[in-house]
């Protein structure tokens, strides 16, 4: 069965937060499985280390979930969320710590359905 068949995500009018009228709100539905988790993790956190920031200990589902929900939007919206590419330093400090966040948050989700796939480091 293939993962990426996914109900279409729902959407509806609400009250614009600042009440200026109504927006449209997607709500987005997404297979992941544990390595491409992993992935989304390493791009919200990439900058991190470059950035002279020190990633955290642990993290918790609302913050990846809410990592997810940002880049979800920010895709919708046509941005980008880097100015340059992250390093190779920035793959080989982030990349193994967000896996250990979604294995440690996620310990039965089952990792790297898709073998063929690939996810690159910098400048490969």
């Amino acid at each position: 069965m293939p993962i990426n068949t996914a109900p279409r995500p729902s959407t509806c009018l609400v009250v614009d937060p600042d009440g200026r009228g109504f927006v449209l709100q997607v709500t987005s539905v997404h297979h992941l499985d544990g390595e491409t988790l992993a992935e989304r993790l390493y791009d919200a956190y990439a900058m991190t280390t470059e950035d002279g920031e020190e990633l955290p200990a642990e993290i918790t589902t609302e913050t990846l979930l809410g990592h997810l929900g940002a880049q979800t939007a920010a895709c919708a919206e046509g941005w980008h969320h880097w100015a340059n590419e992250p390093t190779q330093e920035a793959w080989d400090t982030v990349r193994p710590w967000a896996e250990r966040q979604v294995r440690r948050l996620f310990p039965n989700l089952t990792w790297s359905v898709e073998p063929d796939r690939k996810f690159l480091p910098p400048n490969a």
